[in-house]
């Protein structure tokens, strides 16, 4: 948990009804960021004033989950409420792991999915980009979101009397130029073994991208991105 103590700012239910850290960022910096001030392209009218939370060892956090009561599994585990949760915490179970005597020591008691992790950032961060309809995250739940929370009049969405408009983003391409990186794709040879045919996963004719793995979003990620939005997106994206 990054925030475990103290209000922790920054944390509400957006359009979609999920948990959102929208700058909760901007306590890590040093107190005197000029960005801790900026009360135009953050959260918008408020100035950071809290500091990072403090960092518990193995200890101090066995301490703090042993106070919950007994471990509930499956699907019934994310709807247990213990007292202070969302002010002081936000622990919904304690982990079995903690009953194992030498967890409190671990210097990492969990683990990350890498590769898993990066596939699901690249495919939001491509969907997006290449507004995929059903999964760009630029939606109208998030444009809602920017109303609430940042000063973007230019991403609102704009009512024209018959119809709800969702202006374009800077960082959304036009049609021309999502056709533009499939024909790209398509064309991509590897080398033997970098990783997997991925023009074979292109459809030109409806500009979709299918069945990529998680190496080949990797391959992705660290090497075509800047090659395929580099001179068709805005300097400042």
């Amino acid at each position: 948990m990054s925030i475990l103590y103290g209000e922790q700012q920054g944390i509400h239910a957006n359009k979609r009804g999920k948990a959102s850290f929208f700058d909760c960022h901007r306590r890590f910096l040093q107190p005197n960021h000029r960005y801790k001030k900026n009360i135009k392209d953050f959260f918008v009218g408020r100035v950071e004033k809290n500091v990072a939370p403090p960092r518990l060892s193995g200890e101090e956090l066995l301490d703090v989950v042993s106070e919950y009561g007994d471990i509930v599994f499956g699907l019934q585990s994310g709807k247990q409420k213990f007292s202070g949760f969302g002010l002081t915490h936000n622990w919904v179970k304690r982990s079995i792991f903690w009953e194992l005597p030498y967890w409190k020591t671990n210097l990492l008691r969990h683990n990350l999915d890498v590769m898993h992790i990066e596939k699901n950032v690249f495919e939001n961060i491509f969907n997006t980009v290449m507004d995929v309809k059903g999964k760009t995250k630029d939606n109208i739940n998030a444009r809602l979101d920017v109303a609430l929370f940042c000063n973007r009049k230019n991403m609102e969405l704009v009512w024209d009397g018959s119809r709800v408009a969702k202006p374009r983003a800077s960082f959304v391409l036009e049609k021309n130029a999502q056709l533009l990186v499939y024909k790209w794709l398509k064309s991509l040879r590897f080398p033997d073994g970098h990783a997997s045919n991925i023009s074979r996963l292109v459809n030109t004719e409806e500009c979709r991208l299918y069945g990529m793995k998680s190496h080949d979003c990797h391959v992705f990620m660290q090497t075509l991105i800047p090659l395929a939005f580099h001179d068709l997106l805005p300097k400042g994206i």
